[in-house]
């Protein structure tokens, strides 16, 4: 079904389907190589994750030309509660993409088509994951009243000059660290929820929550330990936020935190350091980590040694419309 047309351009925006896989899983591999010709250090990707997910939920949009796919947008199943009390989406980096030429254009009228879908069945929140190098996407997507949230960044595990920490040393968790890692895993999420972040406190991690976490296989825990008591942290995990994360060779940190009277004294530089050396031991090459934009403090650290290579951006729709 064509739900828009431009006459002059000869693009129809029509159902993404079947059809459309095949060439989208193209058009994706492409996107990301362009952001990994700027950013080196992201791992090569030969398998893309599946897109017939998003033919079957008949919430995608693609651009045609004739036979020719020039751009696709396609969205998770919607959910409730969604960075607020309304049902929102979110549309990882794989599920769209674009050819090179009037990319602006091609993702205003994607966009245009998609939104019509998603306001009418009542999904009010739109997430959208870009590379942070497009800058035709991230341009039609601010123009269209999208807003920056969160960023996907990546280092090699190479060390990194910290300055010394008399008195701390770093290591692995242990089950005997729960406790005070609970505290401060609590902290970081009160720090979340106050100005300028606002992200909410939903859930107290207990002392049985981190030692199950350290004793498990999926979550690892680090930290800082200076006179007999961890003062800052970072949690790792095998997976991230998109199919790069998931690379072998990448280790991406999804937690940390500092006490407010060791920071600006090195120490979570120096545990970053610490741990990059146990990374590059065990055979990892990269490491990423995600964050919150609107979190400065966060920004100016993580920034200062990753390269961030994606942007997802949110736009909120007045429910009144």
């Amino acid at each position: 079904m064509t739900v828009w047309n431009s006459s002059n351009a000869g693009i129809n925006i029509v159902d993404f389907t079947a059809a459309y896989v095949e060439q989208a899983a193209y058009i994706a591999k492409e996107n990301y190589e362009e952001e990994r010709g700027v950013v080196p250090t992201l791992p090569p990707v030969d398998a893309f994750p599946n897109l017939n997910g998003f033919a079957e939920n008949n919430l995608g949009v693609a651009a045609v030309d004739g036979t020719d796919l020039l751009g696709f947008f396609c969205w998770f199943t919607p959910w409730e509660n969604h960075f607020g009390l309304c049902k929102g989406t979110w549309s990882p980096i794989h599920a769209h993409g674009t050819v090179k030429q009037n990319r602006v254009e091609i993702y205003d009228r994607l966009y245009q088509s998609v939104a019509e879908k998603l306001v009418s069945s009542g999904v009010f929140s739109h997430a959208v994951t870009l590379y942070t190098h497009d800058t035709a996407a991230n341009e039609s997507f601010y123009q269209n009243g999208f807003g920056r949230r969160c960023v996907d960044a990546i280092r090699e595990t190479v060390s990194i000059a910290a300055p010394n920490c008399t008195g701390v040393t770093f290591r692995q968790a242990e089950e005997v660290d729960a406790e005070v890692i609970a505290e401060m895993s609590n902290s970081e999420s009160a720090h979340l929820s106050r100005s300028p972040i606002f992200m909410p406190c939903l859930t107290t991690r207990t002392t049985a929550d981190i030692a199950k976490a350290i004793n498990g296989n999926d979550y690892q825990y680090f930290i800082a330990h200076e006179h007999n008591r961890p003062v800052a942290y970072y949690r790792i995990h095998k997976t991230g936020e998109n199919f790069a994360c998931n690379d072998n060779t990448m280790m991406n940190i999804c937690g940390a935190y500092a006490l407010p009277e060791v920071r600006g004294k090195g120490v979570s530089v120096g545990l970053l350091s610490w741990l990059m050396a146990w990374l590059r031991e065990r055979g990892y090459l990269r490491c990423g980590v995600d964050f919150e934009c609107f979190n400065f403090t966060a920004r100016k650290f993580w920034l200062k040694y990753f390269t961030a290579y994606t942007n997802s951006v949110i736009r909120r729709i007045d429910e009144r419309s």
